[in-house]
């Protein structure tokens, strides 16, 4: 007789990738055990900054407004040229997700939130201070064998499914063997976090600093906290970097009469990663250990919640009856978005690490033709990659444009939308009548007669995934192939439930 499952989901690694996936699963109603090595959250900033998307997804666990207590919403970032001259680069204007597009955050005061938020879900254990050893897949299982840090015997956890959330150093990707192919940036940098009070007069949003001689980035972080990094040129021994007196060296210039007290300083070396492959039988990779991205455009961690979101929903749409190969469609969907994000970070980074000061005069020089020509304004409104998708679990194939897309788009939220949507699929629609048409086949929908999206588009409604991203859109007339298009790509694992009920129940 098989021996019974301990989960249903076992997370490795319990950063905030992994605090996340335990929180998105467990409020789908999965048995989920999560472990890690260490004894308690990491204490120290890592992650600075988080968008709109990842606030969304936070809105969807009931953690965004605590999030947003412990931040600080930035209206602008700026780059300064070698001469002292300030460029707005980026303007994250409010966007359609509900959420601010740009956010500093204080990582230990999130992950505290998520943690706090965890322990609150009835089917989610964690198990801190307790180490993964070995890794055996079985036709319709995972065993996990792990250990207490502290010593002591073995223990097999017997799951469907494993989600490696354990970092950059992933012991699961290394066990399985899985590639971990890109590259690794020459350059190094030194990271400096302090405590700000008040915040910085001199430094009030995010700056990049294109001084040729030593490219600079000034962050406010969360309230009255903020960091500064440095590049560190080849050849410069890193230690003395790392010194309080060098420190001081460094930031004198950004601070005034302000207070500062210094909480850390480390030379990091940045990589540009992604795993051959995300999914390996049972086991599927998320957050760093499928990916590393460079830290220039903010999008380390908000490309791991992601990761997590995409991930949850198809984990119980297959644990509830939809085809294994759904799970296949998290690579094919997420992979190409993590591509672009590490690319925009790629491009960015080398305008900014621009050392050589012909090279320098002329990005400066490029800086201020865009401003004058106005080709900037256009640029700092447009700089991320739409969320979207062109291939995956839709009923019909994306439009190949991402601006085009409609089936593949991820859908509005004006006004908070997503709290009346429920946990899993649903339905937007402008009439009573199609929404009734909806509902008959089992599906939560909500009616918007002047829902902007929809409007804009001709379209009477549109069949959302539990993601918010749009699964197919039509007519009347197009409800048909679409239901049969849902039927055949998820089955029995559509799950759609009303707001008011919590844990998803069977559609």
């Amino acid at each position: 007789m098989a021996a019974a499952f301990d989960c249903d989901v076992l997370i490795c690694g319990f950063g905030p990738v992994g605090q996340l996936l335990a929180l998105l699963l467990g409020d789908l109603g999965v048995k989920t055990i999560a472990l890690d090595e260490a004894a308690e959250p990491y204490v120290l900033p890592r992650a600075a900054v988080v968008d709109d998307e990842v606030l969304r997804i936070f809105q969807a666990v009931d953690v965004d407004k605590a999030v947003l207590r412990d931040a600080q919403v930035q209206r602008t970032v700026t780059f300064v040229n070698n001469r002292g001259r300030k460029f707005e680069v980026l303007r994250p204007a409010e966007g359609d997700l509900g959420h601010p597009p740009l956010v500093s955050i204080h990582q230990p005061s999130m992950e505290r939130t998520m943690v706090a938020a965890v322990e609150e879900r009835a089917l989610v254990d964690v198990r801190w201070s307790t180490r993964l050893e070995t890794i055996d897949q079985g036709a319709d299982h995972v065993d996990a064998w792990v250990r207490p840090t502290s010593g002591g015997p073995a223990q097999r956890l017997r799951a469907r499914y494993m989600a490696a959330c354990d970092g950059g150093r992933s012991f699961v990707r290394r066990t399985l063997e899985i590639p971990f192919g890109g590259s690794t940036y020459s350059q190094r940098w030194l990271v400096v976090d302090a405590l700000v009070d008040p915040a910085l007069e001199n430094v009030p949003h995010p700056h990049f600093i294109g001084d040729v001689k030593r490219p600079t980035v000034s962050l406010p972080m969360s309230p009255g906290r903020h960091r500064w990094e440095f590049m560190v040129h080849p050849g410069e021994d890193a230690a003395p970097f790392e010194r309080l007196e060098r420190i001081r060296e460094l930031t004198a210039p950004y601070i005034g009469d302000e207070s500062v007290e210094f909480e850390r300083a480390v030379v990091y070396t940045f990589h540009v990663r992604r795993a051959a492959r995300w999914r390996a039988g049972r086991v599927l990779l998320a957050g760093d250990a499928a990916h590393l991205t460079p830290p220039f455009v903010g999008q380390g961690f908000s490309s791991g919640a992601r990761d997590a979101q995409n991930l949850a929903w198809k984990l119980d749409a297959v644990l509830h009856g939809a085809p294994s190969r759904l799970l296949d469609t998290y690579e094919t969907e997420r992979r190409p978005h993590v591509k672009a994000m590490q690319d925009l970070a790629v491009r960015w980074g080398g305008v900014v690490q621009t050392c050589r000061p012909a090279t320098g005069v002329f990005r400066d020089s490029i800086l201020a033709w865009l401003e004058r020509t106005g080709a900037l304004d256009w640029i700092k409104d447009r700089a991320k990659p739409l969320p979207t998708c062109g291939a995956g679990a839709f009923a019909t194939a994306p439009a190949r444009l991402p601006f085009r897309r409609q089936t593949g788009a991820l859908f509005p939220q004006p006004d908070r939308l997503d709290e009346s949507l429920g946990l899993g699929w649903s339905v937007v629609a402008r009439t009573d009548a199609a929404a009734t048409r909806w509902r008959t086949q089992g599906i939560h929908a909500v009616v918007r007669p002047r829902d902007e999206w929809l409007s804009r588009r001709g379209l009477e409604w549109a069949l959302l995934r539990p993601d918010r991203f749009v699964f197919a859109c039509g007519g009347q007339g197009e409800v048909g192939p679409a239901l049969a298009a849902l039927r055949a790509s998820i089955g029995p694992g559509v799950r759609s439930s009303a707001p008011a009920v919590r844990e998803a129940v069977a559609a």
